[in-house]
């Protein structure tokens, strides 16, 4: 008695491969994270617990939030960079989507004249989400070592200070540093929805 053999399909074969491939193209794209376009901080500092002061007057700490954190150190006297810069951040968020996970602040290089009252109008002229953080000239100094950021009063009264935006993960660590050249060609624009997704 012979046994009877049943050729398989040479289609459904090519069928059953090209979905297999789908499949797995699919599932790199969801599962694979986005390549993000900052410069990567190797080290990862967790960033200090250093009380600041908010625009409503009252302590405020980075770690105090939830989320991704984009941390700009500025001063609203500043003629050029810092508007540049919170323009910038302010498209970024939008075109996000303005996410709910995504804090933007800005810190005060300027404490004495970046009151909680001044700083609050500038911040608001951008984007209402905004965080604007001012206080002790001593927390500043040390939360802007931490993020290796330097600045200094010239004689003319202004402050030059590291134009960078650094991002900050869930467990307050900082990942991600973009510095002017990256933000004007937009590459923060492009990383942010992944940023939001906690793609870092």
């Amino acid at each position: 008695m012979q046994a009877t053999v049943k050729k398989t399909n040479p289609t459904l074969i090519t069928l059953i491969l090209g979905l297999l491939v789908l499949a797995g193209i699919w599932a790199y794209k969801k599962f694979t994270p986005a390549e993000l376009h900052g410069t990567v901080v190797e080290a990862k500092p967790l960033i200090p617990e250093l009380p600041l002061i908010d625009t409503a007057g009252k302590p405020h700490t980075l770690n105090q939030d939830a989320g991704i954190k984009l941390v700009f150190f500025g001063f609203t006297r500043c003629p050029d960079i810092c508007p540049a810069t919170m323009s910038i951040l302010r498209r970024a968020y939008e075109g996000a989507g303005s996410p709910r996970n995504v804090k933007v602040y800005l810190i005060s290089v300027d404490p004495e004249t970046d009151t909680p009252a001044v700083l609050k109008r500038y911040v608001e002229s951008f984007q209402k989400d905004f965080v604007g953080l001012t206080g002790n000239a001593d927390n500043i100094a040390r939360l802007a070592n931490a993020f290796y950021v330097g600045f200094n009063e010239n004689p003319d009264g202004l402050i030059t200070h590291t134009d960078i935006v650094a991002v900050l993960d869930q467990q307050n660590r900082m990942r991600l540093i973009y510095n002017q050249e990256k933000l004007g060609k937009g590459l923060l624009d492009q990383d942010l929805p992944a940023l939001a997704k906690g793609q870092l």
